[in-house]
């Protein structure tokens, strides 16, 4: 045998050793990231409140020419960080915001009608619930100009910047806004 065919052999043998358990982890650890609702894998929400949840971020995002927030998986993504990323304190005071607000919309009939009153009412009456929401609406626009598929598809992306230029048109541009 030839060295420079041992030193072949010996490199391959080598590499299976050290790949083998990688690509074993590889294989088994990584599916197909899909935007289907992880009912059973829920964070921080009930199913009831998961469900209320996508109906008011749909309300908020609606699906237009661009995908609605749960088209992109906004609902999943305030699930994860509140139940994985906020502090117990933060995730006791979200949830009573969220029970208010889940409260007021139960007892009315249209969703979309009671938020308008609600982001225009000034009562104090209203106001753990406006806050709530405000919250909900905050996180929802945010996460949704973050997703990739907004990110990509429906604002300008370079992952890379070029030169900055200050002072462009959003024709020039490319007639979108950029993305963060």
């Amino acid at each position: 045998m030839e060295r420079r065919q041992l030193l072949k052999y010996t490199a391959y043998i080598t590499g299976a050793a050290v790949g083998a358990p990688l690509m074993a982890t590889l294989i088994s650890g990584c599916k197909a990231d899909t935007m289907t609702d992880a009912v059973d894998q829920l964070s921080f929400f009930s199913k009831d409140e998961f469900t209320l949840l996508k109906k008011l971020i749909d309300t908020i995002i609606p699906k237009t020419d661009s995908p609605s927030a749960t088209d992109v998986g906004v609902h999943n993504i305030i699930d994860q960080m509140v139940g994985k990323v906020y502090t117990s304190e933060q995730q006791s005071s979200y949830r009573k915001g969220f029970e208010t607000l889940s409260a007021h919309i139960n007892g009315g009939a249209d969703t979309l009608e009671f938020l308008k009153l609600l982001e225009q009412d000034q009562a104090s009456s209203m106001k753990d619930a406006k806050e709530a929401y405000l919250n909900i609406k905050q996180q929802a626009v945010a996460y949704y100009l973050s997703t990739e598929e907004i990110g990509t598809n429906y604002l300008n992306y370079l992952p890379i910047p070029g030169n900055y230029e200050s002072c462009i048109s959003l024709e020039e541009a490319g007639g979108k806004a950029w993305a963060i």
